[in-house]
């Protein structure tokens, strides 16, 4: 029996960052806010030798599983899409399909994939 079954969804808690999208149309140039998936390093300490890591807002990660495979001798694989949901609800991805072997796939399935300690940023609302 497998662990991972097709059509199986995973959502995580995943951090978002703020940034800025800058586009030129008739009335010239605009700027609008964006979110991004991940988080921004800062430095901190006397010199700057350590940092921290800032999120500015959560929002989700959806993992879908779309088959999986053993080829052979090697390792199983998980054929799996990404779609996100920014902090302020809006659904977004490509829709590209994304390969990894059940080890690695079962890890990110659980949740963000990088254990650091997160700070909210003083800007998040």
């Amino acid at each position: 029996m497998r662990e991972f079954t097709v059509g199986q969804e995973f959502k995580n808690a995943y951090p978002f960052i703020r940034g800025k999208y800058s586009f030129f149309d008739e009335e010239g140039e605009n700027e609008v806010d964006t979110w991004t998936p991940g988080v921004r390093y800062e430095a901190c300490g006397p010199y700057g030798e350590d940092s921290k890591t800032i999120v500015d807002g959560k929002g989700w990660q959806i993992l879908t599983v779309i088959d999986v495979h053993k080829p052979g001798r090697y390792p199983e694989r998980v054929f799996y899409t990404v779609k996100w949901i920014n902090p302020d609800g809006k659904e977004f991805g490509k829709g590209k399909l994304h390969i990894a072997t059940t080890e690695k796939f079962r890890r990110w399935s659980r949740g963000y994939k990088f254990a650091n300690e997160i700070y909210l940023s003083e800007d998040a609302a």
